[in-house]
């Protein structure tokens, strides 16, 4: 009985482990008002990447958006939203001639290269209204690690080395800690 009580705790505390993830997840994504979509990109991979922009300042509306990348991105045209045209400069990619009116949402694709390490990579994001006004943004993105032939080497060799100094030096420890239980806490 005590030992199906403690699977029914598990479950709970894993279900409201789950929930809380879950949670924090949309918590931030409705923080983060540019989304990339999707979220994560391949390193050194050409990925389409379409940043999600809401209105959020009824009854303005959205203008433009200026979308600059971090250093070891590259950004490529894709095809603007219609009604928006795209410029793109080095890392910086601007779309104007549309509105975003209401609380409506318009997704702007953009070639996305990112030649960095595996990690997170923030874009800055401008919102422009049609007040004049405008807002800044942090847009994250996750690169993984390359694959296939872009892949960097695997080194087995290496790994197998560091996989032996390991194990030596857990059997050293062992073997220490046996010595020192040996001796006689107080002399005779």
């Amino acid at each position: 009985m005590a030992l199906r009580n403690v699977h029914v705790h598990q479950r709970v505390l894993w279900s409201a482990v789950g929930a809380l993830c879950a949670a924090f997840a949309m918590a931030q994504r409705a923080e983060a008002h540019v989304t990339p979509e999707p979220s994560f990109v391949e390193a050194d991979a050409r990925t389409t990447v379409a940043f999600e922009t809401p209105n959020e300042r009824a009854p303005h509306a959205t203008t433009s958006l200026v979308i600059e990348a971090p250093d070891g991105v590259e950004l490529s045209a894709a095809d603007a939203p219609e009604g928006w045209r795209l410029e793109l400069a080095g890392g910086r990619a601007r779309w104007t001639g549309g509105r975003i009116g209401g609380t409506r949402a318009v997704a702007f694709p953009i070639f996305v290269t990112a030649r960095t390490r595996a990690g997170t990579v923030t874009f800055r994001a401008i919102q422009g209204y049609d007040d004049g006004e405008s807002v800044r943004w942090g847009a994250n993105l996750t690169v993984l690690p390359a694959s296939g032939s872009e892949a960097p080497s695997q080194r087995f060799d290496r790994a197998l080395a560091a996989g032996a100094v390991g194990l030596v030096v857990i059997a050293g420890s062992f073997l220490v800690l046996r010595l020192i239980r040996r001796r006689p806490l107080q002399d005779p």
